[in-house]
């Protein structure tokens, strides 16, 4: 190999693993001062709330379709036991 290109890439690896290791100390840094100022708590408490809005607003929504879309198969087909039970 010619050592231009041999210099070439030697200089390319360096620079890339000097970039990943500033890549790492920096989301190091963020992961500290995430935690001092108290965002891990905050998503927490984003989780909870959106998993109780989606329990209290859409599953009630979700076993009403359920049941309206049985009513409507058991008015098309009278004689038929519905298809879709899901519950």
């Amino acid at each position: 190999m010619h050592p231009f290109s041999t210099v070439t890439i030697g200089i390319f690896i360096a620079g890339y693993i000097t970039a990943r290791w500033d890549l790492v100390t920096r989301l190091y840094e963020l992961a500290i001062f995430a935690w001092e100022y108290g965002v891990v708590c905050r998503a927490t408490r984003g989780l909870i709330v959106l998993t109780l809005l989606f329990l209290v607003i859409f599953l009630p929504v979700f076993f009403l379709t359920q049941n309206e879309a049985q009513l409507v198969w058991l008015s098309i087909h009278p004689t038929t036991s519905p298809i879709l039970s899901w519950y």
